[in-house]
């Protein structure tokens, strides 16, 4: 198991590509902190998943949009375990909004929990990873960025301005965190059916990339591991899960 002995705290766990993400570090031998916001049953149940795999699981709750909760959370897994290694900052809000139909609050939701919650979480993480007193690199942030980072949606402006400024925070994470901490993201294409998607839209959308394929989560947990245990030289990056979906403009 590559990552035995390490502990990754990974918010969003509960399910979707939060616990794909979660379930496979458990694999690789990590004990794992599950966070998540509403979702206690499917998060109860990702831990009992966790733990039936033999390794240390910590369940607990935060709204990743308030500053202290975000903290808090930090603070509680580096006070149960003694020490975070990975964090993986998967948590995210859709806010479905155009632009003249976005209000403050859609604004202020989707900045709160895409951009000041991974902002503080990593403050708390990071600070411990580099006070570590071991040589080399201590310690990895992922952050799970879309590739409304990249292309402008008429349906999620507000998230993706969020995600756009995710993408900037993993870069100025990455200059401010080394050496003793690497700081990368990952931005998936179309992974997971949306919940307000049928079935043909879902199909549709093989035909927005060059591969005509469509991803999956698992692929998602994947570069996570490849982050985690392949070259230790790649920092402050940002991986695309798209099937050149960016590049296809017509």
């Amino acid at each position: 198991m590559k990552l035995q002995g390490k502990v990754a705290l990974v918010t969003g766990a509960a399910h979707r590509v939060g616990k794909v993400i979660a379930m496979m570090l458990a694999r690789e031998g990590a004990d794992i902190v599950v966070h998540y916001g509403r979702s206690v049953e499917a998060a109860q149940q990702t831990a009992q998943e966790i733990a039936a795999l033999g390794r240390r699981v910590l369940l607990h709750q935060a709204d990743m949009g308030s500053w202290q909760q975000a903290a808090e959370l930090g603070e509680r897994a580096l006070a149960h375990f003694g020490h975070v290694d990975i964090l993986i900052n998967s948590a995210s809000s859709f806010v479905p909004n155009d632009y003249f139909s976005t209000t403050e609050a859609d604004f202020d939701q989707a900045f709160d929990v895409n951009v000041k919650g991974p902002f503080v979480l990593s403050q708390v993480i990071a600070r411990a990873m580099m006070a570590s007193q071991t040589e080399g690199i201590c310690g990895n942030i992922i952050n799970i960025v879309d590739e409304g980072a990249f292309i402008p949606g008429r349906k999620y402006v507000a998230h993706g301005l969020s995600k756009a400024a995710l993408l900037a925070l993993t870069r100025a994470q990455a200059l401010n965190f080394g050496p003793k901490v690497r700081v990368n993201a990952i931005c998936p294409g179309p992974i997971l059916k949306p919940p307000d998607y049928s079935d043909e839209q879902w199909e549709a959308l093989r035909a927005t990339n060059p591969l005509r394929a469509l991803g999956s989560a698992e692929q998602v947990g994947e570069i996570v591991l490849f982050l985690l245990t392949g070259p230790q030289f790649i920092n402050g990056d940002c991986i695309m899960l798209d099937g050149g979906r960016m590049w296809q403009h017509q």
